[in-house]
C-alpha cells in the first residue's frame, strides 16, 4: 500500500513539475521583458542574487544599477558586474534617498517578508515620479496551492516553516531542510523567518488591494501556472483566469 500511493505522489509531482518550472520561467522573462522596455536610467533590484537573471535581459545598462542582496557570495559576483549593492533587513526603512528610481524589480522576495505594507510603501517612497514597480510572487489562491488545501495539506507556497518543508507530502522536498545558499543564520536572527520560509502570500486581489492603498496608479495584477491542470490544458485558459494561476505578476506606477 505505501509503495502504491508513494508511486500516486511522485506521477502528480511529474504532471505538475514541468508545467511549474516553464510557468515560473515566464513570469522571470515578463518582469525582465518589462523592465528592460523601460529602459531605465536608476534601476533597482531588490533581491537581486549575483544579478545575472535581470542583467541578461537588459539592452543597455543603466546610468545607476543598485541592487539589494544579503548573500556575500552572490552579493560579491553581482559587484563584479558593477552593480552598486547594499544589504539591509527589508522589513525595516530602506537606505535609499526619495524619488529617486526610476524602476524598481522584485522577483519572488516580497513573500519572504512580514512587513509586506511598509516593503511596499518603501517601494512607493523610493520611485520617482511616473516610476514603474514589476515583481513577481507566488499566489496564495491558485489552483495548485487551492487542491492542496482541499486535501487537508499545507499550501505549496507555505511549506517552508523553520528550515524544514512540512505538512504537505506532494511537496517535492517534503520533511528535507530548507535548501538556501545563504551562509547558516541563527534561529534568532531577525533575517531567519524569511531566509527559511515564505511569511505572507499575497492573491491577485489582496495585491491589488495593497497597492491601491499605498497609493499606486496604472496597477496589473494577474497570475500565470494553472497547475495542478496539465499546461497543454492550462496554458490557452491562463488569460481566462487571471487569479488561480501560480505565479503573480504585479505592475505598478507611481504617481507622477
Amino acid at each position: 500500500m505505501a509503495r502504491f500511493r508513494h508511486m500516486i505522489v511522485r506521477f502528480l509531482q511529474a504532471l505538475v513539475f514541468r508545467y511549474f518550472e516553464s510557468s515560473g520561467d515566464a513570469s522571470y522573462d515578463w518582469a525582465g521583458q518589462t523592465i528592460a522596455a523601460l529602459a531605465p536610467k536608476r534601476l533597482l533590484d531588490v533581491g537581486c542574487g549575483n544579478g545575472s537573471r535581470l542583467f541578461n535581459y537588459l539592452k543597455q545598462t543603466p546610468a545607476e544599477f543598485h541592487g539589494v542582496e544579503g548573500n556575500p557570495v552572490e552579493a560579491a559576483r553581482a559587484r563584479q558586474k558593477k552593480i552598486q549593492i547594499t544589504s539591509f533587513d527589508l522589513n525595516g526603512k530602506w537606505s535609499y534617498p526619495d524619488n529617486y528610481f526610476d524602476a524598481i524589480h522584485s522577483s519572488q522576495v516580497i513573500e519572504h517578508v512580514h512587513n509586506t505594507r511598509l516593503f511596499l510603501s518603501e517601494t512607493y517612497r523610493v520611485l520617482a515620479p511616473g516610476g514603474v514597480m514589476v515583481m513577481t510572487s507566488e499566489n496564495m489562491c491558485s489552483f495548485l496551492n487551492l487542491s492542496a488545501m482541499v486535501l487537508g495539506y499545507t499550501p505549496f507556497s507555505l511549506l517552508a516553516v523553520g528550515g524544514w518543508y512540512l505538512g504537505n507530502p506532494l511537496g517535492l522536498h517534503y520533511g528535507k531542510e530548507v535548501h538556501a545558499e545563504t551562509p547558516n543564520v541563527p534561529m534568532d536572527d531577525p533575517a531567519y523567518s524569511g531566509i527559511m520560509g515564505h511569511n505572507r502570500v499575497l492573491s491577485v486581489l489582496q495585491a491589488r488591494d495593497l497597492l491601491q492603498k499605498i497609493g499606486f496608479t496604472n496597477i496589473e495584477v494577474r497570475s500565470i501556472g494553472l497547475m495542478p491542470i496539465p499546461r497543454w490544458i492550462g496554458r490557452p485558459l491562463e488569460k481566462l483566469m487571471p487569479r488561480r494561476g501560480h505565479w503573480l505578476l504585479i505592475r505598478a506606477q507611481k504617481s507622477r
